[in-house]
C-alpha cells in the first residue's frame, strides 16, 4: 500500500511535472523567449545549464530603477554564456541550456530574492519570475533526461586580484577551514557541489579545490583562480562565494544538479579572443567531473544530427536535400521525428515534407529532398528548415536550412551597390531602385579598385566618403544589410565609420566603425524608441589584418539583431526595437557629420540593404566564396540559354539552380537562343568535372565557371529548338559535380566573339 503524501508534496510534484512538460515543449536548440522579450532560454538537452544574470543592456522607462543594492553591469557576460553555450555544445556534442537576462540591473537583479531583485514594480516582478522559470524548467529537463547535471552562473568582477573566483556557497571565513574540517556534513551540504562531494569518490577539498577542482583545472591553464591548490582561500582577498541562483539551483537543496558561480574579470570576458580559451578550459574539466562524478562522458555515445548538403532549391527545378547521420550502434532501428520550420509553407511553396525519417538497422545515413513549387507569386526567397524534434541522442547540428529561390522576384533589394558601374563620380545602384551614391569630394574622392567581386571601393581615411540619399528601412523596423571590407589601418585615430545613417547621438541611427584604439567593430542600431547601447554589438577581434571580411547586420523587432562575420554568428543583441527611420544621407566611408578622425581608409564591395530578416543560410550563402558553395554562375547575361533536368523536362532555372543526378537517371541538356537574337550562329556545350563543394581555379574570363572546358555537344546552328544532349550517370561519381554552360558564336554578341549563358552545376 502506497503511504499517503502530504498536499505539499503533491503539488510540488506537480509543479516539477508541469515545468518539465514545459521544458520540452520546443526542439532542442530553439529559443523560448519571456512574453516581455528579457529573458532568451534556449533549450538543451546536455547535462548542463548556464546562465547570466547581470549582462542586460535594456533599460526601458516603464521599469523604474531600483532604489537600492549593487547596479553595476557585468560587461560582456552574455557574450560569455552565448559563447559558451555554442562551445559546449561543439564540445558534447550536445546542446546546453542557457538562460540569458537581457534587462539592465538597474531595472532587475535576478540573482538576489524577489525583494530586493524586483522591488516590487509589477513589470519588475513578471521579468524576475521569468528568468527563474526558465532556470527551473532547464534544471528539471536536465533532471529529466540525466538525473544530474552541472549549472554554472556566469558573472564578472573588478576585483584588484584579477583572478577567477569560484561560488560555491561557502564563505571566505569557511574556505579558510582545514580541509578536514570542510569535510564534515555540515559545510558539504551547506555547498552548491554537495551531489558530488557526498558520494564519496573523492575527497570533498579535492573537489572543491584540490587536484579534481576546477580551480586547480582554470590554474593550471594559467588562469589564477580561488579556490584552487594554489588559492585554497581569498587569504584576505575580495572574493564572491555565489549568490541566489547557486544557491537555488546547485545541489545544496539536495537535488544531483550542482552548481558553481564564475566570478571573471575582465581580461577574460573583454574579447572573443579571451574568452574562447578560458571557456574551452572550463569546458575540459566539466567533461573529466562527469567522467569522474558522474560514471561517463557525455561527450561520447551515438548522435543523430542533420545536415543541408544542397542548400539552395529553385522553384524552377533544382532541389535542396538534408541528409541524417547517426553514429553509434547502428544495429537498433531509430524513429527520428521531424519540426518543419520556416519561411516557406508546406504544400503550397515546397512539396509537403515527411514528419519523421527512419533508420532500418545498419542504416546511418537518410536523405530528404526538398522540392520547390513553382508559383507566379513574387514573393522573394524563402526558407524551409528541419529540425530534429526529440531523442536524448539529438546532437549538434540539430537543425538545417534550404533557401527557396523564387525565379518571379530576381532583385528583391532595397539597396544594392557592387561599384561595378561609376560614371561621372557616380555609382549606381544594382537594386533598381534608382539610389545611387555619388562619390565625394568631387575631385579625388574614392577609387574604384580591384574588390571582392570585380570591382569595390577604395576611400583613402582623409576626406573620401559616398553619399546616398536618404530612404525609408521598412514599416516594422526589420532589415538585413550586408557588405564585403578590407582594412590594413591600425596606426590612426578616432572611430572610422564603415557605413553610417542618422544623427550621431540619437535614436533612428545606424552606425558600423572601428575604434582606433582597440580594433573593435562596433555597431550602434537605435531604434525609434532608443532602447539600445552602442556597445551591445561590438566584435571584438580585430579585423584590421588586411584581409576581406563579409559582415552583416540582421535585425529583427521581436527577436535577436544580430552580427555575423564571415558567414559565422559573432555577437548579438535583443533590442526590442519598433521602428528605424534614420534622417540624412546613407554614408559610405565616414560617420555622417564627417567630423574629424571618422573617415575610414577602407575598400568595400557589394552593399547590400533588404527590408527583411536574414536567415543563417542566407547570409551564409552571401558568404561563400564562388566554388565553394556553387550557387551563383551568372553568364555574359546574353540570349543563350541552358535548361537542364534530371528524369524529367528541361527546366532554364535561376543562376544558382543546382541540381542532383543519382547513378542511372537521365541527365537532359538544351541550350538555344529564347529571344531569337542569335538565331543562325553556332551552339556549342561546354561541360568540366570537378570535386562537389571544393573552389577550382576558375580563369580570366568571370563568367566562365569553368577550369578545363570541353565541349559535350554541338556545334549546332541555333534557332527555336537549337542544340540537346542527354546522358544516363553512371555509378561510382559520388562526390563530383559536372558544370555545364552554353556558349554562342556569333556577329552581334557584345564582345565580338562568343556569349555565355548561366552555368548550371549537376552534383552526381
Amino acid at each position: 500500500m502506497a503511504a499517503h503524501r502530504p498536499a505539499a508534496a503533491v503539488a510540488l510534484v506537480a509543479a516539477v511535472m508541469a515545468a518539465a512538460a514545459t521544458a520540452q515543449t520546443a526542439p532542442v536548440g530553439t529559443t523560448r523567449w519571456s512574453p516581455d522579450g528579457y529573458v532568451e532560454y534556449i533549450i538543451g538537452n546536455a547535462p548542463i545549464v548556464v546562465s547570466a544574470g547581470h549582462g542586460g543592456e535594456l533599460a526601458p522607462a516603464s521599469i523604474p530603477d531600483r532604489s537600492y543594492g549593487t547596479l553595476v553591469q557585468d560587461v560582456r557576460t552574455l557574450e560569455l554564456a552565448r559563447e559558451f553555450g555554442d562551445q559546449l555544445a561543439t564540445r558534447f556534442r550536445l546542446r546546453p541550456h542557457v538562460v540569458l537576462f537581457h534587462l539592465s540591473r538597474r531595472k532587475v537583479d535576478v540573482n538576489r530574492d524577489i525583494v530586493e531583485g524586483a522591488q516590487g514594480n509589477a513589470l519588475a516582478v513578471a521579468a524576475y519570475n521569468a528568468f527563474h522559470q526558465a532556470l527551473a524548467d532547464a534544471r528539471t529537463a536536465t533532471l529529466a533526461q540525466w538525473g544530474h547535471g552541472f549549472y554554472l552562473d556566469l558573472h564578472g568582477h573588478g576585483h584588484p586580484e584579477a583572478w577567477i573566483e569560484l561560488g560555491y556557497s561557502l564563505s571566505a571565513t569557511q574556505l579558510a577551514l582545514s580541509d578536514s574540517t570542510l569535510a564534515q556534513p555540515t559545510y558539504v551540504n551547506q555547498s552548491s557541489i554537495r551531489s558530488a562531494g557526498s558520494l564519496g569518490i573523492a575527497p570533498f577539498a579535492s573537489l572543491l579545490r584540490g587536484g579534481n577542482s576546477l580551480g586547480a583545472w582554470l590554474q593550471s591553464g594559467g588562469y589564477n583562480s580561488v579556490p584552487s591548490p594554489v588559492n585554497p582561500s581569498p587569504n584576505g582577498g575580495n572574493y564572491f562565494s555565489g549568490g541566489f541562483n547557486v544557491d537555488t539551483y546547485g545541489s545544496s537543496n539536495g537535488t544531483p544538479v550542482d552548481g558553481v558561480q564564475i566570478e571573471a574579470p575582465i581580461t577574460v570576458r573583454n574579447t572573443v579572443l579571451v574568452r574562447r580559451p578560458f571557456l574551452d578550459r572550463t569546458g575540459g574539466w566539466l567533461e573529466t567531473f562527469f567522467q569522474t562524478y558522474r560514471g561517463g562522458n557525455p561527450a561520447l555515445g551515438g548522435r543523430v544530427t542533420i545536415a543541408a548538403t544542397d542548400r539552395v532549391a529553385s522553384e524552377s527545378g533544382g532541389r535542396g536535400e538534408f541528409v541524417l547521420t547517426r553514429t553509434g550502434d547502428l544495429a537498433s532501428t531509430r524513429l527520428v521525428p521531424l519540426a518543419w520550420r520556416g519561411t516557406a509553407i508546406a504544400g503550397v511553396d515546397f512539396v509537403t515534407p515527411p514528419t519523421s525519417a527512419w533508420f532500418g538497422p545498419g542504416i546511418a545515413e537518410v536523405r530528404i529532398p526538398v522540392q520547390a513549387l513553382d508559383d507566379l507569386a513574387a514573393e522573394g526567397d524563402e526558407t524551409v528548415q528541419c529540425v530534429l524534434a526529440a531523442g536524448n541522442d539529438v546532437g549538434v547540428p540539430n537543425a538545417a536550412e534550404v533557401v527557396l529561390h523564387d525565379d518571379d522576384l530576381v532583385t528583391p533589394l532595397a539597396l544594392h551597390h557592387d561599384f561595378e558601374s561609376i560614371q561621372g563620380g557616380v555609382a549606381t545602384d544594382a537594386s533598381g531602385n534608382n539610389r545611387p551614391a555619388t562619390l565625394l569630394p568631387a575631385s579625388g574622392g574614392p577609387l574604384p579598385v580591384p574588390g571582392r567581386f570585380g570591382q569595390g571601393l577604395r576611400t583613402d581615411g582623409i576626406d573620401d566618403r559616398a553619399r546616398i540619399a536618404d530612404f525609408a528601412y521598412g514599416a516594422n523596423g526589420e532589415f538585413s544589410l550586408a557588405f564585403w571590407f578590407r582594412t590594413a589601418d591600425t596606426t590612426s585615430t578616432g572611430s572610422r565609420y564603415l557605413v553610417s545613417h542618422g544623427g550621431t547621438a540619437a535614436s533612428n541611427r545606424l552606425g558600423i566603425w572601428f575604434e582606433q584604439a582597440t580594433g573593435t567593430l562596433r555597431t550602434a542600431l537605435l531604434y525609434a524608441n532608443d532602447l539600445s547601447d552602442v556597445d551591445v554589438l561590438d566584435v571584438t577581434r580585430d579585423l584590421r589584418d588586411g584581409l576581406w571580411h563579409h559582415y552583416a547586420l540582421v535585425a529583427h523587432t521581436d527577436d535577436l539583431v544580430r552580427v555575423w562575420i564571415d558567414g559565422q554568428p559573432e555577437t548579438a543583441a535583443m533590442l526590442l526595437g519598433d521602428t528605424l527611420n534614420p534622417v540624412g544621407d546613407f554614408v559610405l566611408g565616414a560617420r555622417s557629420d564627417l567630423g574629424a578622425n571618422t573617415f575610414a581608409n577602407a575598400t568595400i564591395d557589394d552593399l547590400r540593404l533588404w527590408t527583411r530578416p536574414l536567415s543563417a543560410i542566407e547570409v551564409a550563402l552571401l558568404q561563400a566564396p564562388l566554388g565553394a558553395e556553387a550557387m551563383v554562375y551568372a553568364g555574359t547575361g546574353e540570349d543563350v540559354q541552358l535548361a537542364t533536368g534530371v528524369g524529367g523536362t528541361p527546366t532554364a532555372g535561376p543562376r544558382h539552380d543546382v541540381k542532383r543526378a543519382a547513378a542511372g537517371t537521365t541527365l537532359l541538356a538544351t541550350f538555344r537562343s529564347p529571344g531569337g537574337t542569335f538565331d543562325g550562329g553556332i551552339g556549342l556545350l561546354a561541360g568540366d568535372v570537378f570535386a562537389t563543394g571544393a573552389p577550382f581555379a576558375l580563369p580570366q574570363l568571370p563568367w566562365l565557371h569553368m577550369a578545363a572546358p570541353v565541349v559535350i555537344a554541338g556545334p549546332v546552328v541555333l534557332g527555336p529548338a537549337g542544340g540537346s544532349w542527354s546522358i544516363s550517370v553512371p555509378p561510382g561519381l559520388g562526390g563530383t559535380s559536372l558544370m555545364l554552360q552554353p556558349t554562342a558564336i556569333h556577329s552581334a554578341v557584345q564582345n565580338g566573339v562568343f556569349a555565355l549563358g548561366d552555368g548550371h552545376e549537376i552534383r552526381l
